[in-house]
């Protein structure tokens, strides 16, 4: 192809087409560069515009990568949540298990094992999800003193409407987790005020 076929080529192509090309000049045979730098001249594009157009473009690579991470990470959420689920019904089955094997004489009353219940997702739950923090005292601290408050709060319910319906059960897991992370956020602020900036790491 001759420089005037490559020139009526490229009078057809975009500016960014153009600053493409000009991008990558070892690409081009010597008849196309020629015809580039003619077209490019023609159109007043500069060496400035050529710098222009790769900052834009080097910001788009960037963000194809960013996205592609993204979605990387997404699905690696995904699977690390079912594997939280998967982890959370198990440890309940087991523990369960292992209550109804126990003899009749150390089962607790009906309104105890209905709260006992609600008690147990909620704290094999958050144990689960926040086994990055196990080696927190605040954590378990937390963890054993919402429990403990959940246990009566939802007892104390229990008796005074009797079997929790299905949306009631339900507010009484959301008690659970809501006093889980207040009491949390109590802890931190307490050891934030007494330690300050440089807190000893097991109460981080």
């Amino acid at each position: 192809m001759n420089k005037l076929n490559f020139s009526a080529e490229y009078a057809e192509r975009s500016d960014d087409e153009l600053l493409e090309l000009a991008s990558d000049p070892s690409s081009l045979t010597s008849e196309a560069a020629a015809a580039l730098d003619e077209e490019l001249h023609r159109r007043n594009l500069t060496a400035s515009d050529r710098a222009k157009h790769q900052q834009f473009v080097s910001r788009k690579k960037r963000r194809e990568t960013t996205r592609r991470r993204r979605k990387m990470l997404g699905a690696r959420r995904d699977v690390s949540t079912w594997v939280d689920v998967f982890w959370t019904l198990l440890a309940i089955a087991l523990i369960s298990s292992a209550y109804v094997a126990l003899p009749n004489r150390y089962h607790m009353k009906p309104d105890w094992q209905e709260a006992a219940l609600h008690v147990m997702f909620v704290s094999v739950f958050i144990a689960v999800i926040g086994r990055s923090l196990w080696r927190k005292l605040a954590f378990w601290m937390s963890l054993i003193l919402s429990s403990a408050i959940h246990m009566v709060v939802v007892h104390a319910w229990i008796q005074r409407v009797g079997d929790l319906s299905r949306g009631q059960g339900k507010l009484a897991i959301l008690l659970g987790l809501v006093l889980f992370f207040v009491i949390y956020g109590f802890i931190w602020l307490l050891r934030r005020n007494f330690y300050g900036d440089a807190p000893d790491p097991a109460w981080r």
